[in-house]
């Protein structure tokens, strides 16, 4: 089987493959990636710690709350007339009262301590947010560096690409496919030789069997990496 004309077609690929690798190695890319990821997490970050001062909020409100209508009660008993009670009732009135007295006390230790909370997840908001604002920043910065590479690599691609397409006329279809097909999948080399009885791409060992058949094919798929071995 005839294949120069896809080795041919393969090293031209192969300034693609090198152009298309350094695009996407380049530390530009890489930080427009981790920042937009730090964006995502801030977002994140950002929307649970609403839910959550929102519910130290409504925790807050429900307090006050209750401790107004123990404030009411510590008063309607305060405007009792003492003079119409009886000891027994002038002794439970104020056992209810030091009671209230003692939940409101603990009413504000637990509104305290939400205050706390409230600060601490607002000064986490505060953090969060700032994140997000340097991280929008730094992106941009990044990602206006990664559009000039972009912009002087592709029309390289877009040239070679070109010289693709007028190899392809001259290509056994059926290897052009398999090629292809293995490109798409990020195979490359997608062809390569018989080394000492090893494929050429992975180095692993190929049986005498598939040697023979080879020979007679002019190709052999390698069971492992599923590159295309020839001879």
């Amino acid at each position: 089987m005839e294949i120069n004309s896809i080795l041919d077609y393969q090293k031209i690929d192969g300034k693609i493959y090198q152009l298309e690798r350094q695009l996407n190695q380049s530390v530009n890319k890489q930080k427009c990636i981790e920042l937009s990821q730090v964006a995502k997490d801030s977002q994140l970050k950002s929307s649970k710690l609403e839910q959550q001062a929102t519910q130290i909020a409504n925790d807050i409100q429900n307090l006050f709350s209750v401790a107004d209508q123990n404030k009411a009660k510590i008063k309607q008993i305060l405007s009792q007339d003492v003079e119409k009670m009886t000891e027994e009732q002038i002794k439970n009135s104020i056992e209810l009262k030091d009671k209230l007295v003692q939940n409101l006390n603990i009413l504000d230790k637990k509104a305290t301590k939400l205050a706390e909370m409230a600060n601490a997840v607002l000064a986490e908001f505060n953090k969060t947010k700032t994140l997000y604002k340097n991280a929008g920043e730094k992106y941009k910065e990044f990602k206006e560096s990664y559009d000039k590479e972009a912009q002087e690599i592709n029309p390289k691609i877009d040239e070679l690409k070109a010289e693709l397409v007028k190899l392809e006329k001259d290509i056994d279809k059926k290897l052009l496919e398999d090629y292809k097909k293995r490109r798409s999948d990020r195979i490359f080399p997608v062809f390569v030789p018989l080394s000492n009885k090893s494929c050429g791409g992975c180095h692993m060992e190929v049986p005498m069997s598939s040697i023979s058949k080879l020979e007679k094919e002019g190709v052999l798929v390698c069971e492992n990496c599923r590159r295309i071995i020839y001879k």
